[in-house]
């Protein structure tokens, strides 16, 4: 099946992010589009180097999961792509790593996802997300950044 991987993580692009997807899976005439969403179960960084403890309560992750994929089938249905499959993917981890690691499992055509503008100190005690799937990705990495 002919199919690309778009990771999403509920920012304010998410949107258009997942938009796009569906344009460009229609242009390329895919089958359908994997949308991944990585929660993060251990601690995060509130500030750069500074770890904060982070527990996901059972409603809160089933919640974002129905907002995401609401936001998704509402998205594909304004867009005129109900023929293209649609499957959420929900794994708990790293962002970079879940994305490649699911990219590597499945044959997909493309990874898509956005880049988030972080400023140059915080890129540099964190990284970049999109920065290290380019770097690792075992296929094509496509970079959404939306028009102003």
């Amino acid at each position: 099946m002919r199919k690309a991987l778009v990771a999403i993580d509920g920012s304010s692009i998410s949107k258009d992010l997942v938009k796009f997807a569906f344009e460009r899976a229609k242009k390329e005439k895919l089958e359908g589009l994997d949308f991944i969403y990585v929660f993060q179960p251990y601690p995060a960084a509130l500030f750069p180097g500074m770890p904060v403890p982070v527990t996901l309560e059972e409603g809160h992750t089933e919640a974002t999961k129905m907002a995401l994929e609401s936001m998704v089938l509402k998205v594909q249905e304004e867009s005129g792509a109900g023929k293209i499959a649609v499957e959420m993917v929900f794994p708990f981890g790293s962002p970079s790593g879940e994305i490649i690691r699911q990219a590597e499992e499945f044959p997909y055509r493309a990874i898509i996802i956005g880049h988030r503008g972080i400023g140059g100190l915080e890129r540099f005690f964190i990284g970049s997300v999109a920065a290290r799937v380019v770097e690792h990705a075992p296929c094509t990495v496509i970079v959404f950044r939306p028009r102003d």
